[in-house]
């Protein structure tokens, strides 16, 4: 791998117990410690769109899968 190639790595935003309020969070720690990787955040736009990070791209998903 070249110095100039990255990492790119998909994140369900939507998951967890939580879902965005510790995945977001945990999303810019990694990027902040990761200069090489990229995120793609995953899930509601609509939830995610206040995230902003120039290594992270909002990926829409339409449905969830619920827990029930």
């Amino acid at each position: 791998m070249s110095s100039k190639e990255f990492y790119t790595i998909a994140v369900d935003c939507m998951g967890g117990d939580h879902g965005p309020a510790v995945t977001l969070p945990a999303c810019r720690h990694f990027l902040d410690a990761h200069p090489k990787a990229k995120l793609l955040l995953v899930g509601q736009s609509d939830v995610l769109a206040a995230f902003k990070h120039e290594r992270a791209q909002i990926v829409h998903a339409s449905e969830v899968v619920g827990m029930d």
